[in-house]
């Protein structure tokens, strides 16, 4: 019996948000994504009949983790700051995170910057963790 081998490369993962490709990002866990509410819930009524009812609620949270001296975090500042002072959503548009050698997508067409990240300054070098917020996220896991 052959025994299957896979291999894992953190830079087969691409992010682009708004058409800016991100990078620097942090080490260990650098992007989390959340869907906020499950597919279907369920109800049940006094004499034990279920009914599943489905949710179209697909908004999710992207955080990812940058480290402070990626170039991103000064894009993303000036993104950020232009959507806060501008009409209109003018911070408001795609994200992608993709998986180049497998099949993981996330997509969403409106997506924007939920707010400036903490910033910890000390001795060691710190993180700047972003959140993005998205109107409608599709996503293929594989």
């Amino acid at each position: 019996m052959a025994h299957a081998f896979d291999q894992y490369d953190p830079e087969d993962y691409s992010v682009i948000f708004n058409g800016i490709p991100l990078e620097g990002f942090a080490e260990d866990d650098c992007i989390d994504i959340e869907f906020d509410s499950e597919g279907y819930q369920d109800q049940v009524g006094a004499d034990g009949r279920v009914v599943r009812y489905k949710s179209n609620d697909q908004r999710a949270s992207i955080t990812f983790s940058l480290m402070a001296t990626s170039p991103s975090n000064k894009l993303l500042s000036a993104m950020y700051n232009a959507d806060i002072k501008a009409p209109n959503g003018l911070g408001v548009g795609p994200v992608l995170i993709r998986d180049t050698r497998g099949v993981t997508v996330f997509a969403g067409t409106q997506a924007w910057i939920q707010k400036m990240p903490k910033s910890t300054l000390g001795q060691k070098l710190g993180n700047r963790e972003w959140k993005i917020r998205v109107a409608k996220l599709e996503a293929v896991v594989g």
